[in-house]
């Protein structure tokens, strides 16, 4: 297997997947715009999915980790269950962390995440790297969501314990 995977075919085109490039910014790179499209389709992947099964499961993650929470069993699945903030959305501590020294500036969560959380950091002084993400805005993120932690590829992102915040939700029925 080379450095650049196994190329395999489908049907008569010549399928590569896509790969990330070592280098560690796309200034004056003529493959900048295979970049582009990398992340279009991820995205275009991302919004056929959140209309169905990945929405599904972040319920049944969300009500799971509730029911953990509670000291119940695993519950099953309810569209009708919704949760309730017992304190503005200000004062709960559910938003991600961006660790720096992980981040490679991909940009994957902000295309992901729909609230806005994530903008891009101050630029590179030298010019050589691309900028890392900051959460700009932590009160955005949605409280028990946490789609962005499998989308970074680099896994700098971390979510607080859902534990941790017990004591600000709770479930009600509809």
């Amino acid at each position: 297997m080379s450095k650049w995977g196994e190329v395999g075919f489908v049907g008569f085109v010549k399928y590569v997947p896509f790969l990330r490039c070592e280098r560690p910014s796309c200034d004056g790179c003529m493959l900048k715009p295979v970049r582009s499209l990398r992340r279009m389709l991820k995205a275009r992947e991302m919004e056929k999915k959140a209309g169905g099964s990945e929405a599904d499961d972040a319920l049944k993650r969300a009500e799971a980790a509730a029911a953990a929470i509670a000291g119940a069993g695993p519950r099953k699945a309810s569209a009708s269950r919704k949760v309730k903030l017992l304190v503005p959305r200000e004062e709960i501590p559910w938003y991600p962390t961006i660790k720096p020294d992980l981040c490679n500036g991909c940009g994957d969560c902000q295309v992901l995440c729909k609230a806005g959380v994530f903008e891009p950091g101050p630029p590179d002084p030298a010019g050589i790297q691309r900028p890392k993400f900051v959460v700009a805005h932590p009160e955005r993120c949605v409280v028990l969501c946490d789609k962005c932690v499998p989308v970074c590829t680099s896994g700098g992102i971390v979510m607080p314990d859902p534990k941790s915040i017990e004591k600000y939700i709770e479930y009600v029925d509809e």
